[in-house]
């Protein structure tokens, strides 16, 4: 069926209302995504409805549901807005370079070790340009960039995507971390599979370091018993200095906790890096603002 046909009629306003009920499969929540009331969202909808005389929601179902023609109108439809917002994107770069809007997503153990000074900087040499943080972990950033939600992700590698152009900006390693009343305390280097037997707090799972770290012990043979998550990389280093059990952490994060009960050792067999880079989808419009921000970075990263 042919629901944009010459007889058939929509505006923007009513497919970027229809794409966000879609997305979210519940009018509630989208009204709320789009500010409005969930009045004049269903109101909307079923003005649209008439207006291509077709039904693109069914009422009858239990739950939220599409049909066929309503879930070609959200795929078709999606791509359709993603094509206007990155020609809008263009046409404001056309107008003014130096300014704009860029969103960036960034895991807040990065954000505190690198990224301040460098927002700080960018701030300073674009002004007109104006940064939106996300501070979530990097597998959320991951997904955030592929839905659009935001413009650049900072990640861990390895990162291994077709979907994405990758950026690698720093380098450095995450290293096992013990309370010097562990029996590793006097010792410089410990391999992953002398770690089997040991309890381990780590960052919760929204951290790349949390699945890479369960990864590599996979690895080396056993599964490791993690007895305690959080999103706080200074509660982890904390409990570490009280021999709650040990942590793998990046060594960057480290010389901000200062604590003589912690004990850091290079990891072996295999080592872990620590590297970190940009990702934007590669079908994304890379407006003037977000390439500064890509230079920027690049220059002031240690991978030259």
């Amino acid at each position: 069926m042919d629901i944009m046909g010459k007889e058939r009629s929509m505006n923007l306003k009513q497919l970027t209302y229809f794409v966000a009920l879609a997305k979210n499969q519940n009018f509630t929540t989208a009204a709320n995504e789009l500010f409005i009331c969930q009045s004049a969202l269903s109101k909307t909808i079923k003005a649209m409805e008439e207006d291509l005389d077709v039904q693109l929601v069914d009422r009858t179902a239990k739950r939220f549901c599409l049909t066929p023609e309503g879930r070609m109108l959200y795929q078709e439809g999606r791509d359709a807005l993603e094509s206007i917002n990155n020609q809008m994107e263009h046409l404001r770069d056309c107008i003014n370079a130096e300014n704009g809007e860029i969103s960036v997503g960034i895991p807040p153990v990065i954000s505190t070790i690198y990224f301040a000074s460098i927002i700080q900087g960018f701030r300073k040499a674009y002004p007109g340009i104006r940064l939106v943080i996300a501070e979530e972990g990097a597998n959320t950033v991951k997904e955030k960039v592929q839905s659009g939600e935001i413009d650049i992700g900072v990640v861990i590698l390895p990162f291994a995507s077709d979907d994405f152009h990758i950026l690698p900006v720093f380098k450095s390693d995450n290293v096992l971390t013990v309370s010097t009343d562990h029996p590793f305390a006097g010792r410089e280097k410990a391999a992953f599979r002398e770690l089997r037997n040991e309890e381990f707090i780590s960052l919760d799972k929204t951290f790349m370091l949390h699945s890479r770290t369960r990864e590599l012990c996979h690895m080396s043979g056993f599964e490791p018993n993690i007895v305690m998550e959080s999103s706080q990389w200074d509660f982890v280093a904390e409990m570490v200095s009280l021999n709650q059990g040990v942590a793998i952490l990046p060594r960057p994060i480290l010389s901000r906790f200062n604590s003589d009960k912690i004990k850091i050792l290079t990891l072996t067999e295999p080592e872990f890096p620590w590297d970190i880079a940009l990702i934007i989808r590669k079908d994304k419009y890379v407006s003037n603002p977000i390439r500064h921000f890509q230079t920027y970075v690049k220059e002031h990263g240690n991978i030259k």
